[in-house]
């Protein structure tokens, strides 16, 4: 029994190494690679196409405002820019909204409020709704909480208009809010990380990326000839990016381009909202792994495009190296000595890794001077291992159950009813230390981090009624 588990052990610790491996490869490749640039032509008024700007939201108040401005005030001639506002929130206050959005734009912008009264495939649902109301070859999104800037336009259009090949151009988003709390910041670097290494890297090598969902503009051709948005899945832009990739398309990312946003200011925002993330991406490799494996891709396009699609599974990864190293401290098992040496390797290089990966994404971006960067740095990494028992039951959810939920990420001032969501984090904090005493020396440095974590997004967990709704805040907007 020993030694089967060590075994299967030893096989975990070995796909958490490649999971590891493949952010190393992307550092290098951001690194020695070098910088790709867009073709810009410099169009004159009359040759810029027609563009839809999609503004999906459901129940957003003041944000959905907020946005709707924004995108009014782009440098766009007015006779080639439209803005939808696709409403999936409720139907009560759908006509608040509409007059609420009508009085925060300039008079004559090209603007309608959209309902399609259902939310059958959730926001790709709604995105694919918004298509079929604009013949625009070209459409821009945005959530709620996004300010896209008065030049995005002028920056993103062109490289589509000079690259019939390229599928969409994603910008780098920014973080209006990430000094609102330790939080906040520690995502602030994760997300960081993401654009500045993850996917410049890829846009240098040319490897296939992940449209994020906003802050990008699309050909309507390639979500066409993709077979369109699709909600079985809950990253609706990962699984048309994919299939975009396995269609021939090409994808760009600008750099210098940020849009600012909201990030979650509460753990239990945070909590949903990753293990969302998460569902999806599973949810996507079980749609799409075989058929990639099975294409005529290169091979390290492949291999990119599982690999990024299978990040998700490193929270399931190390659920059960945790559950294996109990069960053998249960039986008193002798490790292996070659087991244990690769144990605390693995250990050592995954943390060595996520500092580094981290660390790497402040410095590209100019930030690696910041105040209070280490203890950012260690919460950046301590946060994500407090996610390991929602993400891994979100994971087992993907490929076990057909149930499909979309819980909206909570802007500033909200909160989830129900009182405190922490409670498996805080039980499995409080008792894990006990059991890891007993472990062996190499298994230390892991259950000290995951404690951490657990015991920190735990204790964050409390979330109290929503004081004054964002709905009640477009009925206030709009006077009534």
């Amino acid at each position: 029994m020993s030694e089967f588990l060590q075994y299967g052990l030893a096989a975990v610790l070995l796909l958490l190494t490649v999971l590891s491996t493949q952010l190393v490869v992307l550092g290098l490749l951001r690194l020695l690679l070098p910088e790709r640039r867009l073709r810009m032509p410099p169009l004159p008024d009359e040759a810029l196409p027609d563009v839809v700007v999609q503004l999906p939201v459901r129940n957003e108040g003041s944000l959905a405002l907020r946005v709707a401005a924004a995108a009014a005030r782009m440098d766009w001639p007015a006779d080639k820019l439209e803005i939808q506002v696709l409403d999936d929130g409720d139907a009560d206050f759908h006509e608040a909204l509409k007059q609420s959005v009508l009085d925060v734009v300039p008079p004559g912008t090209k603007i309608s409020v959209l309902r399609r009264g259902e939310r059958t495939g959730f926001k790709a649902g709604n995105l694919a709704f918004g298509l079929k109301h604009s013949q625009a070859p070209f459409a821009a999104v945005f959530d709620a909480d996004f300010i896209p800037p008065r030049d995005f336009l002028r920056r993103t259009v062109p490289a589509l208009v000079a690259d019939s090949e390229l599928c969409f151009v994603q910008a780098r988003w920014g973080h209006a809010n990430r000094n609102c709390n330790w939080l906040t910041r520690a995502q602030g670097f994760l997300l960081d990380s993401h654009f500045a290494v993850e996917q410049e890297a890829r846009f240098r090598a040319g490897l296939p990326m992940s449209f994020n969902g906003t802050a990008g503009v699309w050909r309507r051709e390639a979500i066409e000839n993709a077979g369109g948005w699709t909600g079985d899945t809950l990253t609706e832009d990962l699984d048309l990016s994919m299939r975009c990739a396995m269609h021939g398309w090409r994808m760009a990312y600008v750099k210098d381009l940020e849009v600012p946003a909201e990030l979650p200011e509460t753990a239990a925002a945070w909590h949903a909202q990753q293990a969302r993330w998460t569902k999806g991406h599973a949810q996507c490799a079980r749609k799409l792994v075989p058929a990639i494996l099975a294409s005529r891709l290169p091979l390290a396009h492949k291999l990119a495009m599982c690999l990024q699609m299978c990040q998700f599974s490193f929270y399931t990864l190390a659920f059960v190296s945790a559950v294996i190293g109990l069960m053998l401290m249960a039986i008193d098992a002798v490790y292996m000595p070659s087991v244990g040496a690769f144990g605390l390797f693995v250990t050592t290089f995954g943390i060595g890794v996520s500092f580094g990966y981290l660390f790497l994404g402040q410095k590209l971006l100019n930030r690696h001077r910041m105040i209070g960067l280490h203890r950012s740095l260690l919460l950046a990494v301590i946060f994500p291992s407090g996610l390991i028992l929602s993400n891994t039951k979100a994971t087992f959810e993907a490929f076990f159950s057909s149930q499909m939920s979309f819980t909206r990420t909570l802007r500033a001032g909200e909160r989830y009813a129900g009182g405190w969501r922490g409670t498996a984090e805080l039980i499995a904090g409080v008792f894990l230390p006990v059991f890891a005493i007993a472990e062996q020396p190499w298994s230390a440095p892991f259950f000290t981090i995951a404690v951490a974590g657990l015991v920190s997004i735990g204790a964050m967990g409390f979330s109290g009624t929503l004081p004054r709704s964002q709905r009640q805040e477009v009925r206030r907007l709009s006077g009534e």
